[in-house]
């Protein structure tokens, strides 16, 4: 990430994954960025170094939607608005692989191994 932005960092980071990878998360924000959690699927701790982001008045938020329904949160007019969006180009969705749905159990394996950088696609023909 420093290397695509010449060093500076995001104005947003999105951690999906959590433990180590959370502490690269904060060293990737940019200065008065922010980092959102959204997830920790690596099942471990998350260790924080507040040395990775309060220099930078980075700031740090979590996000969990099941927790927002929870609370009256009603996400249809932002899921409409975000598909709309796609629909019309203005957002690309990054597809790593394709796979037919007779390979489902191979397409599983690769999100196993936790290495796509993409998204890992499913096709059903007929």
């Amino acid at each position: 990430m420093l290397r695509l932005t010449d060093g500076r960092g995001a104005d947003v980071v999105l951690d999906t994954v959590g433990g180590r990878v959370f502490g690269q998360s904060l060293r990737m924000a940019a200065y008065a960025g922010r980092v959102v959690a959204l997830a920790n699927v690596a099942l471990e701790p998350s260790t924080v170094d507040t040395r990775d982001f309060y220099p930078k008045n980075a700031s740090v938020h979590g996000f969990q939607l099941t927790n927002l329904l929870e609370h009256g949160y009603d996400p249809r007019g932002d899921l409409g608005e975000i598909a709309a969006r796609v629909a019309a180009g203005t957002y690309r969705v990054p597809v790593e692989a394709r796979f037919p749905l007779e390979r489902a159990a191979e397409a599983h394996e690769r999100l196993e191994q936790r290495g796509n950088r993409g998204k890992i696609v499913l096709s059903v023909t007929g």
